[in-house]
């Protein structure tokens, strides 16, 4: 046998294929189907990052609502804070839903 037909039929093997059409000199290539990994780490990730973010504001609800209410230039708080909290849900949002396998019609 010569070198070529032997690696063929290694590599035959290794994918499944009949080393019959290896032998053959015929090399079978098959496409396995992409699935995209689902990103659950990043949804516990942002899920307890939404969840802490909330426990934190509800738990001092006096110290965010003296400080949000001083006017000026703290008035630049309550629109970070609802930034923050619109992106951390929303990206715990997207990546439940990426998980449980709905996914946008492309």
């Amino acid at each position: 046998m010569t070198n070529q037909v032997q690696t063929q039929m290694r590599t035959s093997k290794k994918r499944g294929d009949t080393a019959k059409s290896a032998q053959l000199g015929k090399e079978t290539r098959v496409q396995e189907s992409y699935k995209p990994k689902k990103p659950v780490g990043k949804m516990l990730l942002f899920g307890a990052m939404s969840i802490s973010a909330y426990v934190f504001l509800f738990a001092n609800e006096k110290l965010v609502t003296e400080t949000f209410t001083l006017g000026g230039a703290n008035a630049v708080f309550p629109v970070a804070t609802a930034f923050l909290f619109s992106f951390v849900h929303g990206a715990f949002a997207s990546n439940l839903l990426s998980v449980l396998g709905l996914e946008a019609k492309k």
